[in-house]
């Protein structure tokens, strides 16, 4: 049985409206849940892509994904935007100067540090101790950095300057899909 274009339309409707409902009566809770979410989905995703010996899914690598973006990325990323906007706060006469500088404060500032806590994190949950992690630090943080770089400068442009700052979570989730995809086959390239 197939839903109607109109059924699938009011689908939708409802679960932004509930979205934007949660998001407003609990902001944290909700980015907690929608990064959690889509961090899972996309280390699934990158083991359909990129399989391990035997194909099956590793769960705790999937609940390692979601745990971060559950506890770490979107309570971190929420309040980084939050402090991001009381110093540069957007106006309607935002200068373009005061644009690049919110870019070049997720850049430089924002996410070294945050990759390094990703990297750590992540390597500690699926299971493997501190020496594993500090590893894989050095192997990756540098190669992932630059193409973090080269991918997330245009988002993240748009994300700090122009999505409303309730969404730039969610916004950030969606192209944080792909990311997760391509980093999780980046260390398990590395890994190899």
């Amino acid at each position: 049985m197939s839903l109607s274009k109109e059924s699938r339309e009011n689908f939708f409707e409802r679960l932004l409206n509930n979205y934007q409902k949660w998001l407003k009566e609990k902001p944290l809770l909700t980015k907690a849940c929608t990064s959690g979410s889509v961090s899972a989905l996309g280390n699934v995703i990158s083991q359909k892509v990129a399989p391990q010996p035997g194909g099956k899914i590793v769960w705790r690598s999937v609940l390692s994904y979601a745990a971060f973006g559950f506890c770490l990325s979107a309570p971190i990323i929420h309040y980084f935007y939050i402090w991001l906007e009381k110093i540069l706060p957007r106006k309607e006469t935002t200068s373009q100067i005061e644009n690049i500088k919110r870019l070049l404060i997720d850049r430089f500032i924002f996410t070294p540090p945050f990759i390094l806590l990703f990297l750590y994190v992540v390597t500690i949950l699926e299971g493997h101790g501190s020496a594993v992690a500090i590893k894989k630090i050095k192997e990756q943080f540098w190669t992932i950095l630059k193409m973090n770089w080269k991918v997330w400068t245009l988002f993240t442009y748009i994300n700090v300057n122009y999505i409303p700052q309730k969404y730039r979570v969610l916004f950030g989730n969606m192209v944080g899909l792909f990311w997760s995809v391509f980093v999780a086959l980046k260390r398990r390239q590395m890994s190899a």
